[in-house]
């Protein structure tokens, strides 16, 4: 009779224990604005933008408290750089030579503006590998990247991707040198949106 009893008392324990604890409900959960989040049982998370420019994402989600995390598996935003600088005491000029590195599209396909020094220097939009003179020292240079043609996704509408960054360097460039920056593709970073907690 005894262990009937602990058995029961042990078992309506744990019945009011698993009782009191919430658990999260999956599914889909979407907004006017083409939002789509599927939230999976396993801890997983799927993202869905279908707006204008399309975006999307795979990740782990957590719950605290009243709060939900996303971390998406990709926690890397910004497109490597690669770079050399020659002296040529011959110049006036600091000469920069860009190579697109892609494996997987043609050079043509990306549009690369350079920030040197935290500034637009160019705005004119160059397609593919390219090169361009500064007259002024180079501290810092970046680039903000445009990969285009369109796609086309869902129902066959043109779509793009928005316009990544680079990572930033800091050269300390002087005039009278040449700067070789090689800009690595990571294709799958255009259109991927990066959750951090």
């Amino acid at each position: 009779m005894k262990i009937y009893n602990v058995l029961l008392i042990s078992f309506l324990y744990i019945l009011l224990v698993s009782c009191t604890k919430i658990s999260f409900i999956g599914g889909n959960y979407s907004d006017k604005n083409s939002h789509v989040f599927t939230f999976l049982q396993d801890s997983i998370f799927q993202y869905e933008y279908q707006g204008y420019c399309y975006s999307e994402s795979l990740g782990t989600w957590s719950k605290e408290g009243n709060s939900l995390y996303l971390n998406s598996f990709i926690q890397t935003d910004k497109i490597p750089l690669e770079y050399t600088k020659i002296k040529k005491d011959t110049d006036s000029i600091i000469t920069v030579h860009i190579e697109i590195n892609s494996q997987k599209n043609l050079q043509d396909d990306y549009i690369c503006w350079p920030f040197i020094n935290g500034e637009l220097y160019l705005f004119e939009s160059v397609r593919g590998s390219y090169s361009f003179k500064s007259e002024v020292p180079i501290d810092e240079i970046y680039f903000k990247i445009r990969k285009s043609p369109f796609i086309i996704r869902g129902t066959g509408s043109k779509m793009c991707y928005d316009d990544i960054e680079t990572e930033r360097i800091n050269l300390k460039s002087f005039l009278g040198e040449e700067i070789h920056i090689q800009i690595n593709m990571i294709d799958s970073l255009f259109g991927y949106r990066v959750f951090k907690n």
